[in-house]
Parts: structure tokens; sequence; C-alpha cells
């Protein structure tokens, strides 16, 4: 089959999305159980390309240049094929803040977006800085076993672009920094901003960035290309959750999803955050959440 022809096989492609902490990464785990689904996690790099030096994750319809869409399009086309399977899901957090840009190169992709209350997910990063202030910490890859596959994922053409970030995951992770993981996207000026702010208020001004970024692109789609799915109801109401998002999706029931919802989903996860953070935590996170988190019915 040429690469042209694999390209047009995309019709069934998604994308996920959402800001940091909100499940993503459960979400494409269960669906990836699906056996009609082939499942990429944080294909970053592949999204990133020729847009590599840009100091955000903020891309624009206009950076998605033609060549940029053939990459992107054949590189997804190619692990399709390589799968075996109809259609294809990818989780990229990132593009959280970038949707006019996966539009532009899908404009026949759909996009599921997830959210979850973001004062449980600065609680939840909270509990991630104290999980992993040691290496090797939690249950995340080893450090160098993830550089490693991160290194292989980013076209070589790249490379020069993630060496400072490479090597500031390497020094964070060696001096026992209990703020090196990512809090997310990169947002405008982040940077900046990571230097001024408390961390805790930075993670909760991200999540309102991230959140009212993808739904001002979303609900401008249709409804059968664009799909919020909350972690709240996903964890207390799965069978209705999960339901809506297979049709969403275009596939059929299966019972592999319905035994791995058995298996692995804890619905007390929901809520349980809250109480992770005591009042003056709560008080610098609220400026920032309150306004969205009132409009998305949680408060």
């Amino acid at each position: 089959m040429s690469a042209t022809a694999t390209v047009d096989t995309l019709a069934g492609f998604a994308c996920e999305v959402g800001a940091a902490r909100s499940g993503t990464n459960f979400l494409g785990e269960l669906l990836s159980a699906h056996p009609m689904l082939a499942y990429w996690r944080r294909p970053k790099y592949i999204w990133r390309h020729g847009n590599a030096w840009q100091p955000d994750d903020c891309l624009t319809a206009e950076r998605a240049t033609p060549r940029i869409r053939r990459f992107i399009r054949r590189r997804f086309a190619e692990y399709l094929q390589v799968s075996g399977r109809p259609r294809l899901l990818v989780c990229t957090q990132a593009n959280v803040l970038a949707l006019d840009f996966v539009n532009a190169v899908f404009p026949e992709g759909k996009i599921l977006h997830i959210i979850r209350d973001g004062r449980e997910v600065a609680a939840s990063q909270k509990r991630e800085w104290e999980l992993h202030s040691t290496i090797g910490g939690g249950e995340r890859i080893p450090l160098f076993q993830l550089l490693a596959m991160r290194v292989k994922e980013v076209p070589p053409t790249d490379l020069p672009a993630y060496f400072g970030e490479f090597a500031g995951t390497m020094w964070n992770w060696l001096s026992g920094n209990r703020y090196r993981y990512s809090m997310g996207p990169k947002i405008k000026d982040w940077r900046r901003l990571t230097g001024e702010m408390d961390r805790l208020a930075f993670c909760a001004l991200t999540w309102r960035e991230c959140v009212s970024a993808a739904r001002r692109v979303g609900q401008t789609m249709p409804a059968d290309r664009y799909h919020e799915v909350r972690f709240e109801e996903l964890m207390s109401r799965p069978e209705e959750t999960v339901a809506r998002l297979l049709e969403f999706l275009d596939l059929p029931p299966a019972q592999s999803i319905d035994e791995f919802v058995a298996k692995k989903l804890k619905r007390e996860t929901s809520g349980k955050w809250l109480s992770r953070l005591d009042q003056e935590e709560l008080d610098t996170v609220m400026p920032y959440v309150g306004e969205l988190c009132q409009e998305l019915g949680y408060v």
C-alpha cells in the first residue's frame, strides 16, 4: 500500500486531550482495550514536528503547513497500518491548547476532551509532587528508560530543539527537585509565570487555560466531532459514560471494555482529592479555578 493511500485510511482518527491530572492516561488505557482501536499514548513530538522551537503548546492552524500536515498524517497512518486495526486514538495532553492546529491537520478527525474538577486537579498535582520526590519514586517509568523512549520518538531534525528540555529533566531529577514533573501543557508565558507564581497557583492557572482553550474551539465544532467527558462521571457512572464514548467514536460495544471497567475502575476515586487541600491551599487555587468550576457545575 502506498503512503498516500495509507494516509487516506485515517477516517477513523480521534485525538484525546485534557489538562494534566485529568484522567487522560486512564481514559486512553480504557479505550485501548477495544479490539477495533489502535492507541498511541503521547506522540507529542510527532505533533510538534516543524514547530519544535515553538516556546509553548499553543499551536495555531496557520502553523499546520502542507508539509507538516503530510508528515503528521503519514506517521499516524503508518502506525495504524502496522496495528492492523481500523481506527486510531492518539492521546496528547498538549493538544488541549492546540485544537485549531489539530483540526487543520485532521479536518475529518474527532476530538475527545476529558475534564476534571480544577480543585481536584490541583490536589492531584500536589500529591504527584509528594510521591515523586525521589529518583524512581511512584509508579512512573524509570527516568533513563523514559528519556530513551522520548528521544526515539523525536524526528532527528528536531532533536536540537529538545536538548534543553531533556537536560533540564535530567538535572531536576538528579537534584531531587520535587517540582521537576511538568504541570501539564505549556501555556503562553509559562517560563515567566513559573518563576513568578506559587506552584499550586500556576497549576490552577494552567488548568483554567487548558480547559477554556479547548472548549472555545470545541464548541464551534459539530457534535459528531467534539465530545466532552467528565472524569467524575466516568468514575461514578462508567457504564453509561463509556457507552456514550463508544457511540461518539463509532465503535460497537466490546466485552474487553466491560472487563476493563469491572477490574480496573475505582468508583471511589472521584472526589477524594479535595481532602488533600487545606484551606490555605484552596484559597490559593480558587481565584484561578473558581469561575470555570462554577460554569462547569462543580461548585
